[in-house]
């Protein structure tokens, strides 16, 4: 047999391998197998994917695989041609996107082991002689018997490797844990709903086990979790499990810490701040029916799930569902093919939809259900806008402003403040020269730290002291330029010393535990204050905020990305939703020098579904997505010559009579430097195509990858392919 195998190596192409000779302890190959092999000089973990009888290579130059790691498949049917559409989708190496599948312990040459196993105590005479640790151990033991699992065992403060010498000694055996049969099993009585919420979770269990695509567009504070909760509860019932995703890692343990509340059944989280070996476990574990609600970022889209009856999406518009780097893949879109070929409803849920969902509204392909009401007794928030112009401010904070934070807190109420800038400024400036603290590496001002002191690039992550003097002219007349959250952060102490500020971003949240810290100090409902970033302003629940304030609604505003008032838009909802959500009535302030600016006057007058469908209407109008269709190559070098040099040769490719029948309706923009020209000692370009056609910009695609798999240059350069972006650079 000859063995077509897919590597993880960047390369549109799969190897030609020899099937090895069967001996006992060898699997037969099987589609699906991990196998290692040799490559070059290196070893190398790759899947089988096809398996043929004969083979026009040269016999003498083929290898044989090293090894089958497996004895069974590691993906699902259905997770194995998901990855496969993916890759033709995205037109990504088959290889990268089905390695990028599983975690990442299983992308090297090691069997896929049971972390978790349950064991069982053997009957016999057990002779310890005079090892009297063990002894101790071994009563300690038979506490669990006959049979314990991991949780029992950490449960009386043992750990796993301290049972080897009784499982080398035969008096524990293991096994694979049993799958558990999945029923309802409520810790506490949901919520009672309101007629609105009642239609979807009602709709969502007379389609279960049949596909629809369901948008749960709902203001802030509404009570969409509410009603994520009461469609697992009718899955468990019906013996099928769940899978949540939601954007961000911040989300995670509060709402894994609601699910708990409110179910006795298995739930488990899997999430970038997971170690390899816990999010291996997690996997499997899922995989072997282990857990009745899943709940995770991104990836976790790909973890098997036994009897899966429904996919639920938190804040589907968030640009954190798209993958920057890589396999760039939409995760809100794959969960959509997933629950396709499943033969299982999706719920998407957003106060600010994303057009793309929106548009699928309206063509018929999605169901949208409102909810139009704050969920209880909790009033809607009012909008007022602060003109900034000859406006008095302190570290960005307007006198306006001030008035109204000591206010709610005279009346012990909690006030929330939105920056999206890190760090305490976003530039280091000389007063005598101008110039200001640039990264070596990239086309970008420095971010000056005070905590602890430094100029950091956010871009490349470089990061060097802060100048005691100018690099330009010596002068020492150094100044912050502009706030970022350290800076609002230490204003605010000063503003308001007797209340407590915590300030929620990156440079604070990095530590395991930190958010959940702070997060429980203000869950306490003690006056207090929130700064950070637009970690705030994704789903969390704050009762006691009453004022929500935005302190720079301009950043925007004049985006060169068409989708920049979409995302502004979406930022000032999100954020300004976390006040009043409860019984007292909240506010949302918005700080701005365009005031009278379009955007701003519908979101504050109309709304956000006001917004958009005026947006829709200008996507209309000028072909974008989601009424085309977008793509974006990039290119990056060392010298910039070359990077352009190539996106120019794939300009001439298109336009050549070859691909007519599939470029006459295209529109081509570039090659055009990126936004930010330079990162990371990089210069970077890109080449946007716009389709009406999808299908047509699919196979012009496909080809133009082909050209370039075959262009001497394109293996010096780094190039990529991003399908449907959401970034312009």
């Amino acid at each position: 047999m000859y063995l077509q195998i897919a590597l993880a190596t960047g390369l549109r192409q799969e190897f030609t391998y020899l099937a090895p000779d069967k001996t006992e302890d060898s699997y037969l190959p099987e589609i699906g197998l991990r196998v290692r092999v040799t490559l070059g000089r290196s070893e190398r973990v790759g899947l089988i994917v096809g398996i043929n009888q004969t083979t026009e290579l040269d016999l003498n130059k083929l290898k044989p695989i090293s090894e089958v790691l497996d004895e069974t498949p590691l993906l699902s049917k259905e997770l194995w041609q998901l990855g496969l559409w993916a890759a033709d989708y995205y037109q990504h190496p088959v290889g990268d996107a089905l390695m990028h599948l599983l975690p990442a312990k299983l992308r090297h040459p090691l069997p896929n082991q049971l972390i978790q196993l349950n064991w069982q105590i053997a009957d016999v005479e057990a002779d310890f002689g005079r090892a009297k640790k063990q002894h101790i151990l071994w009563q300690q033991l038979q506490t669990l018997a006959p049979e314990f699992n991991l949780s029992q065992l950490q449960s009386i403060g043992i750990k796993p490797s301290q049972l080897k010498p009784f499982l080398d000694k035969g008096w524990l055996t293991t096994s694979y844990p049993e799958p558990q049969h999945v029923t309802l099993q409520l810790a506490e009585k949901g919520l009672d709903l309101n007629p609105e919420q009642s239609h979807i979770v009602e709709h969502l269990a007379k389609v279960n086990g049949t596909f629809s695509c369901n948008l749960l567009n709902g203001v802030t504070g509404s009570g969409k979790t509410e009603v994520y909760f009461h469609a697992i509860a009718h899955q468990l019932q019906a013996g099928k499990r769940t899978l949540l995703l939601v954007p961000e890692i911040g989300l995670t343990p509060q709402l894994l810490q609601r699910l708990e509340q409110r179910f006795n059944n298995r739930v488990l989280a899997l999430h970038s701040g997971l170690t390899e070996h816990q999010r291996l476990n997690a996997w499997q574990q899922a995989g072997l029916g282990q857990a009745d609600i899943i709940i995770g970022t991104r990836s976790a889209l790909f973890t098997p799930i036994p009897d899966l009856g429904l996919i639920i999406i938190d804040e589907e518009h968030d640009q954190a569902y798209k993958q920057q780097e890589g396999f760039r893949y939409h995760g809100r879109d794959l969960a959509i093919k997933r629950a396709a070929d499943a033969n299982i409803p999706i719920l998407l849920g957003s106060a600010t939809p994303s057009l793309e969902s929106l548009a699928n509204v309206a063509r018929g392909r999605f169901s949208q259900w409102l909810l139009s009401q704050r969920a209880g007794k909790a009033s809607s928030q009012s909008y007022q806008v602060i003109d900034l112009r000859n406006q008095p401010q302190q570290a960005g904070i307007s006198e306006q402003l001030q008035e109204m934070i000591q206010i709610q807190l005279d009346l012990d109420h909690q006030v929330l403040l939105m920056l999206n800038r890190r760090g305490f400024a976003p530039s280091l400036q000389c007063q005598s020269c101008g110039a200001t603290a640039q990264c070596p590496a990239c086309d970008a001002n420095m971010t000056l730290h005070r905590r602890p002191p430094r100029l950091h690039c956010h871009h490349c992550e470089h990061q060097q002291p802060v100048h005691l003097h100018c690099p330009q002219c010596q002068s020492h007349q150094l100044k912050p330029l502009g706030q970022g959250t350290e800076r609002t952060e230490e204003q605010l102490n000063t503003l308001f010393p007797n209340t407590p500020v915590h300030r929620i971003d990156r440079d604070t949240t990095r530590k395991k535990g930190s958010l959940e810290s702070m997060l429980d100090q203000v869950h306490r409902g003690e006056p207090c204050l929130l700064v950070g970033t637009q970690m705030l302003a994704k789903g969390h629940h704050f009762p006691n905020v009453t004022l929500a304030a935005i302190l720079d609604a301009d950043a925007s505003l004049f985006s060169s990305d068409f989708r920049g008032p979409e995302k502004l838009a979406q930022l000032l909802v999100q954020t300004a939703g976390r006040a009043g959500r409860a019984q007292i009535p909240g506010t949302a302030v918005i700080q701005t020098y365009q005031a009278d600016h379009p955007t701003i006057n519908i979101l504050v007058n109309q709304g956000y579904n006001a917004f958009a469908q005026q947006e829709l209407t200008i996507r209309q109008q000028s072909g974008l997505p989601p009424v085309g269709h977008m793509a974006l190559f990039h290119a990056q070098a060392k010298d910039a010559t070359q990077a352009f040099a190539l996106l120019n040769w794939l300009g001439q490719q298109i336009q050549s009579p070859a691909l007519r029948p599939l470029t006459k309706a295209l529109l081509m923009f570039g090659p055009m430097p990126a936004f930010m020209a330079r990162r990371a000692h990089y210069y970077r370009a890109q080449l946007q195509l716009q389709h009406p056609n999808r299908k047509q910009l699919q196979q012009l695609l496909q080809q133009l990858c082909h050209l370039l798999d075959q262009h001497p240059a394109a293996r010096k350069i780094r190039w990529s392919l991003d399908i449907d972006p959401q970034e312009l650079g």
